[in-house]
């Protein structure tokens, strides 16, 4: 199950567009393997309220107590609005705790500098402790007397490497160009594993008074204006 906690619900939106709405998300308690998306946040589930025999409301938390004799364990939390791509017409409001993210799916957000720093340290090895590593894996294998290596025909050389010829190429670098012509260029390199900029940009200057415009064909509605207003609010943050 997946939890929302310590997000407002004015900043839901800008999670479902930026983080799930291209995950995938499975229905916990159904034995068919149907796959939805998610489009939106509802009420917590005592509030949120389905429709029952046409008219009858009823919230979610009753609902499913009465009708699967299940007793949901937060209550508080919003339900979540999922829909199948196919039929995009059709929507479901659900509780959350009953919600899976579909396991095995690819993660197409960009690494954080944290994660970064640790896919670095794991792939990026000194060549002498390469050559001991690869070294300690042949001795300890035992090529040479595997007897599935003999069945197959196979023979592991292990007694030295090869050595291939190679090329050292020279570190990047970044031109700074000059107006006063190519002999006032400035050439900086990259310096332990960074780009030094030395602050060769110019400094942008501070807008203190800007406006937003809606262009609409027609006259705005209260939730074009509401979204108009929420989008100004977080240009100035």
């Amino acid at each position: 199950m997946f939890y929302v906690v310590g997000i407002p619900s004015k900043a839901h939106p800008l999670l479902i567009r930026k983080i799930l709405k291209s995950l995938w998300f499975v229905i916990a308690s159904t034995e068919k393997a149907r796959r939805y998306r998610l489009k939106s946040f509802g009420r917590p589930a005592n509030e949120h309220k389905y429709t029952k025999n046409e008219s009858e409301q009823i919230t979610v938390v009753d609902y499913f107590r009465d009708t699967w004799n299940y007793r949901l364990c937060y209550t508080h939390l919003p339900v979540v609005e999922l829909y199948d791509p196919d039929d995009k017409n059709q929507s479901y409001f659900l509780p959350m705790e009953l919600v899976n993210v579909d396991e095995g799916q690819p993660n197409l957000q960009p690494l954080t500098s944290e994660q970064h720093a640790k896919a670095t340290n794991k792939t990026v090895v000194h060549p002498d402790e390469c050559y001991r590593m690869i070294r300690r894996v042949a001795d300890e294998r035992r090529f040479k007397q595997d007897p599935y290596l003999e069945k197959l025909g196979l023979t592991v050389g292990v007694d030295e490497m090869l050595m291939l010829p190679a090329r050292i190429l020279p570190p990047s670098k970044i031109i700074y160009k000059s107006s006063h012509g190519a002999h006032g260029d400035v050439i900086e390199r990259v310096q332990i594993g960074k780009w030094w900029l030395n602050n060769r940009f110019d400094k942008t200057c501070e807008i203190r008074t800007w406006a937003v415009v809606l262009v609409s064909e027609r006259e705005p509605d209260n939730r074009q204006i509401r979204l108009t207003r929420d989008f100004s609010q977080r240009i100035s943050q």
